[in-house]
Order: C-alpha cells, then structure tokens, then sequence
C-alpha cells in the first residue's frame, strides 16, 4: 500500500512541474504580412480591423498560392472571377486583430492604406475565425505575383468604328465605342495601396456609348467655348480649371454644333473604359506606360494629350494624378449596380446645376478621381473628357 500512494504522489508531483512549466513559458508569436483594413473600407458598423496575409509562414504561403493558381486565370480577372478571387482571400486568409494596439491600428487603417503591414502577435482561432493579438506593427513590401500586376488584356474589343466630332476644318474629337458589360468598379480589398471611398462592387453597364479618346485639348475647348481657363497653357494641353457650369455648357455647345447627346461620363462609365472591361486589381505598375506626365509622377506637369501609349481599348490619359470630372456625386457603394448615376440633385436642375456645390474639388461639381490608380496629395487641376450616347443605330 505504502508504494502505491507513493506512485501516485510522484505522478502528482511530475505532473504539477509539467504544468507549471506549460504555464511559465511564453505564447509563440508569429510575424504575418499583408493588407492591415478596418469595417471603414468594408462598410461595416462594428469596429473592427483584420489582415488579408500573403505570407510570414509557409502555411499562409502555400494558401496564397493554392488561391492564386485555381482563382486567377492567365487570362485575367472578368467580374465573376474577381468576385471569387476576393472572397478567397477574404475567407481563407483573413486574420482579425485584436489586443492593446488595436485602438492606433484602427485610426491608421481608417481611411487610405499606403503600404503594407507586418503584424506580429500571437495567433488563435476563436468562433471560427482566426485572430492574432498584435503586439506590434511595421511598414513592409510584399512583391505580388507578375500576372496580378500585368497589364489589363480585353476580353472583347470595340466592333464598331469610332465616333468623329468635327468642330471645325482642322480640329475634331475622336470618340471610342464601349459595349455594356460587366465589372468589379473600385479596388480589391486584397490590393495595396486601397482608398476605403473605393469599396469593390459589381456594376452592370446596359447602354453602350462613346468616349472621347483624351482629354478635351485646350484648342478644343477654346474653339467651341471662345476662351481657354487653363493654369497651364499650351493648345494641346488638356484644358483643366474649368468651372462646373462652363462644363455643361461645352457639352451643350459641342452637342448642338454636332446633333448629339454629349455629357460627362459616370463614374463607373469612365472607370470600366480606363479598365478595358476587365476587373483585375488596379497595381500602379499596370499603368506606368500610360502615364501621361512629363516627370512621369503622379500628379506632374502634364505632357500634350496622346503623348503616351493608349490602353487595349485605345484610351489616352486615363493615368496621371490629375482628375477627371464625372457626371455623379461621389458615393461610397458596397451593394451591386446597374448604371449607376449618382447625380446631385442640384445638378439635376438646369436653374442650380450650375450653382458651385459642396462636392470634392473646390466646391465645384462632383469629383473625378481614378480609382485605378496612385493618386498624389497634390494632383492637378480637373480635366474633363466627353461621352457621346449611343442610339439611332449609330
């Protein structure tokens, strides 16, 4: 009996030093990359910030090459298959933050994420999610796959020869034929850099239209409006400074002179034409060749219109910093649309649309900024291209 109780006190005792030995050591922490969000950029009530990882271990990059090879065709993303690709991401490789960080994470990552992050911490799965309790974070690089970054390929091309407007015997503007379809408009929440007023959504374009080639060129401008309200002069420039209600009025004068219906172009209109269609994330790298500043920044002293290569679809300018007005009020859409126009309702009325408003850029009219590509802090002035709609057979 006696050398049994005595088994059973050194199993105790053997057992309680394992423990306590369990109980002093310290969680591992793991270092993860990625893309640091917040519900600013998802639209989501509840605070809260989360990584999208690309790598740190070998786990998280074997699941981002799984991802990569059956989600990413070579071809390119159509809207369909973007949708998939980011729901991957966001199921398989989505880590939400928690711990004492959280609070500065969050207020960083509420509004532009320029770079990306490596998030150290411990990593726990809990309500079916997994989490990682930030201890720190730092800056880092991630070199994303060259197929993501490669530039845009259509999946079909304009059928129908462009549009010429004649505005006199040696000036005219060229028109490109868009067909409706389908795309992911904004950027991926897998991409960085990411601006949270550019929340991913499918758009559904019904109408097929035409879209100017460039930019209005200063000659253009000055031959239909008789002056020329540029900070920068030059007759091939893209005119630029031009108020909201001169805006309306080129597009009236143009359509009257030619017997069109020529506007601004929506959002969306312009973004799937500097897109070509497609729905593939939208790196800078994509577009440097299309950079239509004479420094090559963003933002930079532009260089004449059609001075750089033109997209698949044969698009001049759509990637310099500078803006570009729209026909719609900037609105941060998370839900599925077709044709969207968000028109301000001051800009409705022919009495006020020309009015100044309290709408991004200057109090003038709406905002016109490219969600595909870097914006700097110090883009230029508005620039603004034409949009002849489709009918007639023509």
């Amino acid at each position: 009996m006696r050398i049994v109780l005595a088994a059973i006190l050194l199993t105790r005792l053997a057992l309680g030093g394992l423990n306590a030995r369990a109980e002093d050591a310290k969680p591992v922490e793991i270092t993860i990359k990625g893309n640091v969000l917040s519900n600013i950029h998802t639209g989501e009530k509840e605070k809260k910030v989360f990584i999208l990882a690309y790598s740190g271990t070998p786990e998280i990059a074997a699941e981002f090459d799984k991802i990569m090879a059956e989600y990413y065709p070579e071809k390119g993303l159509d809207a369909d298959a973007a949708r998939k690709l980011q729901e991957q991401f966001m199921t398989r490789l989505t880590y939400s933050i928690d711990g004492p960080l959280l609070d500065a994470m969050h207020k960083e990552a509420m509004w532009t994420v320029r770079g990306a992050k490596a998030v150290t911490g411990v990593v726990s799965v809990r309500d079916g999610k997994k989490w990682i309790t930030a201890s720190k974070w730092a800056g880092t690089t991630i070199e994303f796959p060259a197929k993501m970054r490669a530039a845009d390929k259509p999946f079909v091309m304009p059928d129908k020869e462009p549009l010429v407007l004649k505005i006199n015997d040696t000036l005219s503007v060229k028109c490109i034929y868009v067909p409706a379809g389908k795309f992911m408009m904004g950027e991926p929440y897998y991409q960085i850099p990411h601006w949270q007023e550019d929340p991913p959504h499918l758009v559904t374009l019904t109408k097929p239209y035409y879209l100017s080639e460039c930019p209005i060129s200063q000659d253009v401008y000055e031959a239909v409006m008789g002056n020329n309200p540029s900070k920068l002069k030059g007759a091939t420039l893209p005119v630029h400074n031009v108020s909201c209600v001169d805006t309306y009025k080129f597009c009236q004068l143009l359509g009257e002179k030619t017997g069109k219906k020529i506007r601004v172009p929506s959002a969306a209109e312009w973004e799937y034409a500097a897109r070509v269609g497609t729905s593939n994330p939208t790196f800078p790298e994509r577009y440097v060749n299309q950079n239509s500043n004479a420094d090559n920044s963003y933002g930079g002293p532009p260089l004449p219109v059609k001075s750089k290569a033109p997209n698949a679809w044969g698009f001049y300018d759509m990637h310099s910093g500078w803006w570009e007005r729209v026909g719609d009020a900037p609105v941060l859409d998370h839900q599925d649309t077709i044709d969207p126009q968000h028109t301000p309702e001051e800009d409705k009325d022919e009495h006020t649309r020309g009015r100044k408003h309290q709408h991004v850029g200057k109090g003038q009219w709406t905002y016109a900024i490219s969600e595909i590509e870097y914006i700097s802090s110090e883009a230029g002035q508005f620039r603004f291209r034409i949009l002849v709609e489709f009918g007639d057979g023509k």
